[in-house]
């Protein structure tokens, strides 16, 4: 009875789509294990399989498929490989830049190479047909171009070398264009007699127009016939110095059509879109030259307006015409945008698009013209949004009444009166364009109103984009007042209409552009004339200063109403555009790009650009900026602000600063900084009690100590701006009401206490206590020292109070309640893991008594049991164990449970900080650094004591920075601080005098030596202790010689020219400590080796030991470094390492040289020469790498050969040398990538080739033979050749490869 039921719902539906689907289902369930009963799943509701699936987006066939510039914030984690916030990719990712590159780069680099070819040849065929006299040229010439014929008739029929036949085809054109040209030149023409010689040239390029044509259709090659057309485009221009601006109008009109006409015959979306661009281009160039003469050939002006209109009315009709009928086919530019990444735009926009920049020329050469230009701007509008409906499938016939057939007769009416043949009075002193732009913008608005449903969104913003950019093209505003306010009238009325159309339309793009794009306009038209990114020149406007106030607040609004709705759209940097879709990923997970934070950052940069005085008043600026932060912080307490208030409260913190550098009145930047500050941290409770998840949670109980931190640090640069006292204060407009010097300072010292006060209420349930801690203590110094330089004696004792009422609290909130907090979380962590163990053990029992017995865990047939013996924190406590083994020993007993729980001295390290600061000032400040470096030393151990012994009383370890406890750390670079605030002091410091260097060398290993007492790790120890020590003697030495410190110059020491107690003991000593660290470093080194363990220090490390070992030696320990990395590199198979030793060679010999070579009395030799003859040596290197098999050592070697000779080739006289090593890279490199299969070295031999070229040309340019260019040319021309050959001849095999 059911199977018949059943048969009966069968029949009624004709396509048997619901058993179709449910055998599929059945087909793909799950065999095998079912580990459902493992997992604890949330039920999720289904979408059954016969509800109706969503039909995929409508695509605009006319703009293609653009990328989006805005996105929604869901849609970025929806598209094709996106990388979700946990990491995991749901759907296979389309092709990206980075994949691109990988599968089609080759293709590419073959392209680069035949561009590259095209040049280098172009080049030769210069030099022949100038340099040479005109018979040899003419030969020479000849030959070419019949080579280049015959190689493109031989390779083209070739599939695998069609590509390189065309290239020598579209030279050899060339080269007969060329060589007519210098028949012209030469005067050969003027002899032939029946015809001027003008006339002749123009025949003979027609003539090689028809046979560079005739062989495009031979081969059916597009790029061939593309050539065709910018000489069609030339002779055109040519044929005005001949006829006139009439002739120029017939020539490119008739050009456009041989251009079209041709696309048609060929039925090639290539020439069409060409055709489309380069017509309007030449039209603009003639519209706009003012008589150019580029190259010889003299751009006629069109000085006759109608002559202009009714050209610029042939070629629209034309190009709308043909970007319609082409709109589907493929075409060079759009797979150029694809290429790059930014969606495949169709032929109609991308050909539209770029024709645009040719027609907007002509339309601004007559800008002062408002109704020409409108008319000119409405023709296109017109042709263009016509053509555009009927792409979007709108019937021409609808078109017919408001378009098609209005368009003559306004043409006729425009000519008639244009031309004076009917004395007609217009009133209102309209002039014949204006009534035709009036009339056809009506009629072109009638017909888009009234098919608005076909227009896309893309459409939309890029024509809201366009008009803007027209108004402010067209409207007159250099006067500050009526112009002005109607340019921003008008343009308000269009992001007005943006972002209402967004709202409407739920359209992230309208959205973002209606957002970002005022701001943008004002970056580009309301900054200082002197530095404005368009020149005041081209497009004169001024806005006054209080209508730019009331403009930049009504934008405000603006975004603020746009962003509540559309605030998480994103602007897609990187998603597809660089192809790097981590850094994609990254980008759009830190939500930078998204529209409340560009908004906000925009906002905030456009105001500090555009402030100034008579630009801004004040009330602007504090007004928009105050209102900025409050508003945007106001809307993180609504939870309608998806950003990061930190960082914009960053940005927004340090912009005002700078403000107040400029135009004072700090107390208000602070006073909204502390409210908004407030708000912030309400809104921060508010999350905290609204049930986070526990990631969310620690997040939330963290901001509030980076809020307060970061608000006292910028009340600090408030304070310092006041201290520094700026001389260059300026006052705006309107500034009279404002707050004098003494009122400000007043009022931001009351406003520092009250965030001090916020700060204390909150200390106690902050996270983290020295931070905050640090920031009050540092902004309550700054401000002291304000109220010193101010005199301010209320100031100064607010200060003094402050803190020691702030100093008092701390100091009871410090250090016991860090230890008790460390030793609660201690006790915690092994609560919970003993009760883990118990369960465990009992779970474990009850095992062992059922049915499988005592059997092992490990074979028990119940997977469930396996995997509920997974402890998830053990396993991530496992891992931070495993990286701090790196630096320090893990044999502690619970070092795997609490290892990473440390007893951090927050009262400890505040005082060694500030003891470190007060000998740093007595060092700066009095000649007695050795004394206080020693005082340093000495206090530094006594507190280093005071904390190991509290961290022993509580069993817990001290917390490491690289290897090193933190306190001896602190000590550490305290010292450098100490010792480099010594050399720049007032006292006598003498440059032969190195005593200084051995008191901190052996104040560092002094340091150093203690933290490695009582270690029963010294095999970890050490390596951390040697490399702080020479690391710190390096920055050190750095530093003091970039602020002038008096110190040796690295590589140029000569340990024996001075006095012995002053100059040679003192540098002998820092070198055997040296000598000493490099020993001991490599006695680790060894003894890990012969143990069996694991590398712990990895390429990276070593490369910088050889590095920083060798910058403060004399010589010998930088070579012994030098000779124990490479060593070690080869054994650990660490090219990286290897290569670094390599590279220091040069030097390492020249310090040594310096001093060790007069000994012996040797000249020293220059470290050109060294690193020459080692960069040759790199290329035997990479031989035997290619040779036997040893791909790994490959990149390194090329690496050695590419940075030793290309820096020592400048050190050779004269560039030839720089240009023949370059050469050498080039061949070395893309050699060694042909036969080994690495895309990569081919690339940089195209690099090399081109930085060579880059070279000989300057070489040229100062003055160097033509027999020198040509030899280069000729020799980088026959290496493009064969490996262009070799190219094409194994593309398949190099690509696969």
């Amino acid at each position: 009875m059911s199977d018949d039921l059943d048969a009966e719902d069968i029949k009624d539906k004709p396509s048997n789509k619901r058993d179709e689907v449910i055998r599929k289902q059945s087909f793909s369930r799950a065999r095998g294990l079912d580990i459902s009963s493992f997992m604890i799943e949330q039920e999720e509701e289904k979408t059954s399989v016969w509800e109706t699936v969503e039909e995929e987006k409508e695509t605009d066939i006319a703009m293609g498929e653009m990328a989006e510039i805005f996105s929604k914030g869901g849609e970025d984690f929806t598209r094709p490989g996106a990388i979700q916030t946990d990491g995991t990719v749901n759907s296979a990712p389309e092709i990206d830049s980075v994949t691109d590159l990988a599968v089609h780069g080759e293709k590419r680099l073959g392209f680069g190479l035949l561009i590259a070819m095209i040049f280098s040849w172009s080049l030769i065929g210069t030099i022949v047909g100038t340099v040479l006299n005109p018979v040899l040229g003419a030969i020479g010439l000849t030959t070419m171009a019949i080579i280049g014929l015959y190689l493109g008739e031989k390779w083209i029929p070739n599939p695998n070398m069609r590509i390189l036949g065309v290239t020598w085809v579209i030279i050899s054109m060339k080269l007969i264009y060329g060589l007519v040209l210098d028949l012209w030149h030469w005067g050969w023409l003027d002899e032939l007699g029946f015809a001027s010689e003008d006339n002749i040239l123009g025949g003979l390029l027609l003539l090689g127009v028809a046979l560079n044509i005739g062989i495009a259709q031979r081969h059916d090659e597009d790029a061939i016939a593309a050539q065709a057309t910018l000489i069609l485009l030339i002779v055109g221009s040519a044929a005005g110095s001949l006829y006139g601006e009439f002739g120029v109008a017939i020539m490119i009109g008739l050009g456009t059509i041989m251009l079209h006409g041709l696309a048609i015959v060929r039925n090639s979306g290539n020439l069409a879109s060409m055709g489309v661009a380069v017509s309007y281009l030449w039209v603009g160039i003639h519209a706009i030259s003012d008589n150019w003469v580029i190259f010889g050939l003299e751009i006629l002006p069109f000085e006759d307006e109608l002559l202009l209109f009714l050209l610029m009315v042939c070629v629209t009709a034309t190009n709308s015409t043909i970007a319609a009928k082409f709109v589907d086919k493929d075409n060079w530019f759009s797979d150029a945008f694809k290429s790059l990444g930014l969606g495949k735009p169709g032929l109609w926009s991308v050909s539209v698009g770029l024709g645009m920049i040719g027609a907007l020329l002509a339309v601004a050469a007559n800008r002062l013209e408002t109704g020409y230009a409108l008319a000119q701007l409405v023709l296109l509008l017109t042709a263009f949004s016509a053509s555009y409906l009927v792409v979007r499938g709108v019937e021409w016939t609808k078109l017919l009444p408001l378009i098609v057939m209005p368009a003559p007769i306004l043409l006729f009416m425009l000519s008639i009166l244009e031309s004076g043949a009917l004395d007609l009075s217009i009133p209102f002193g309209l002039g014949p364009y204006s009534i035709y732009a009036a009339l056809t913008a009506a009629l072109t608005a009638s017909a888009l109103l009234k098919n608005q449903t076909a227009v896309s969104d893309h459409v939309l913003w890029a024509g809201g984009l366009l008009i803007v950019f027209l108004l402010t093209l067209l409207i007159p505003a250099d006067d500050a007042a009526s112009g002005s306010r109607t340019l921003l009238v008008s343009q308000g009325i269009v992001w007005v209409g943006l972002a209402q159309l967004s709202m409407r339309r739920d359209s992230p793009s309208i959205a973002g552009t209606a957002v970002v794009g005022p701001w943008v306009w004002l970056l580009f038209f309301a900054t200082d004339v002197e530095s404005r990114l368009i020149s005041a020149d081209y497009v004169p406007i001024s806005i006054d200063q209080y209508d730019l106030a009331i403009w930049m607040l009504v934008l405000l609004s603006q975004q603020i109403w746009v962003n509540v709705k559309h605030g998480e759209t994103g602007f897609n940097l990187a998603s597809r555009l660089s192809g790097m879709s981590e850094l994609g990923a990254r980008i759009r997970d830190s939500e930078v790009l998204q529209l409340w934070n560009l908004s906000f950052l925009l906002a905030l940069f456009v105001t500090w650009s555009i402030t100034r005085p008579s630009a801004l008043p004040a009330i602007g600026l504090f007004g928009m900026l105050t209102l900025l932060l409050i508003s945007h912080s106001v809307m993180v307490y609504l939870d309608k602000h998806k950003g990061r208030p930190r960082t914009l409260m960053t940005i927004w913190g340090a912009s005002t600063i700078a403000l107040s550098w400029s135009y004072g009145q700090g107390a208000i930047w602070a006073a909204t900084l502390v409210i908004s500050c407030g708000i912030l941290l309400l809104a921060s409770d508010k999350k905290k009690n609204a049930g986070l998840s526990d990631e969310l949670l620690k997040k939330a109980e963290a901001l509030p100590g980076q809020l307060l931190t970061l608000m006292m640090g910028l009340l600090s640069g408030f304070f310092i701006v006041i201290a520094l006292e700026p001389l260059n204060l300026m006052a705006l407009d309107g500034s009279g009401f404002l707050l004098t010097e003494e009122v400000n300072l007043y009022t931001i010292t009351a406003i520092t206490i009250v965030a001090l006060v916020l700060y204390l209420k909150r200390a106690a349930t902050l996270e983290k206590l020295l931070p905050p801690a640090m920031a009050a203590v540092g902004l309550l110094v700054v401000m002291g020292y304000a109220a010193q330089v101010k005199e301010s004696s209320i100031v100064m004792l607010a200060t003094v109070l402050a803190f020691l009422g702030s100093g008092a609290y701390l100091a009871l909130q410090g250090e016991f309640r860090t230890e008790l907090r460390s030793i609660a979380k201690r006790e915690e962590r092994l609560k919970k893991i003993q009760e883990k163990r118990e369960r465990l053990e009992k779970f474990i029992e009850v095992q062992a008594s059922a049915e499988d017995g005592a059997k092992p865990v490990d074979e028990l047939p119940d997977n469930k049991a396996k995997l509920k013996m997974i402890d998830v924190e053990m396993l991530d406590l496992a891992e931070k164990q495993r990286k701090r083994a790196k630096r320090a020993g893990t044999s502690a007993q619970y070092d795997l449970e609490i290892g990473d729980i440390h007893h951090r001295p927050v009262i400890v390290i505040a005082f060694l900080i500030t003891t470190i600061l007060a000998s740093t000032f007595i060092a700066f400040t009095t000649s007695m650094s050795y004394l206080v470096l020693a005082f340093c030393v000495v206090v530094s151990i006594l507190f280093i004591a005071l904390a190991r012994l509290r961290a022993n009383e509580i069993g817990l370890r001290l917390p490491d920075v690289a290897g090193i406890e933190l306190p001896i750390a602190i000590s550490m670079v305290g010292l450098v601080l100490v010792h480099l605030a010594g050399r720049i002091s007032d006292s006598v410091v003498g440059l032969d005098d190195a005593k200084h260097l051995a008191v901190i060398t052996a104040g560092l290993c002094t340091l150093a030596g203690i933290g490695l007492l009582g270690r029963n790790d010294l095999g970890l120890r050490i390596p951390n202790a040697v490399e702080g020590v020479v690391y710190l003697l390096v920055m050190d030495r750095i530093m003091a010689l970039l602020i002038g410190g008096e110190v040796p110059i690295m590589y140029q020491v000569n340990p024996l020219d001075g006095g012995m107690i002053d100059w040679t003991l003192p540098l002998l000593f820092v070198e055997i400590v040296l000598l000493i660290c490099v020993i001991a470093y490599d006695w680790v080194e060894g003894q890990r080796i012969k143990r069996g363990l694991e590398d712990h220090r990895g390429a990276a490390g070593r490369a910088s030991w050889v590095i920083f070992a060798g910058l403060i030696s004399v010589g010998f320990a930088g070579i012994l470094a030098i000779i124990m990395v490479f060593r070690r590199g080869w054994n650990w198979t660490q090219p990286a390492a290897v290569m670094i030793s390599w590279l220091m060679i040069p030097f390492a010999f020249t310090g040594l040289a310096f001093w060790a070579f007069e000994i012996v009395g040797l000249a020293v030799p220059g470290i050109h020469l060294i690193a020459t003859i080692t960069g040759l040596l790199s290329i035997i290197f990479v031989v035997w790498s290619i040779i036997s098999d040893t791909g790994v050592w490959l990149a390194a070697g090329l690496w050695s050969m590419h940075l030793m000779l290309i820096p020592a080739g400048f050190g050779w006289d004269g560039l030839l040398f720089v240009s023949v090593l370059l050469m050498i890279c080039s061949t070395t490199s893309w050699v060694s990538g042909i036969l080994t299969m690495r895309k990569a070295w081919r690339v940089f031999g195209a690099i090399d080739m081109i930085l060579s070229w880059i070279v000989a040309m300057v070489l040229f340019s100062a003055g160097a033979g033509i027999e020198t260019m040509l030899a280069v040319l000729v020799s980088s021309s026959i290496l493009l050749g064969i490996v262009t050959y070799l190219n094409q001849t194994y593309e398949k095999t190099i690509i696969n490869g």
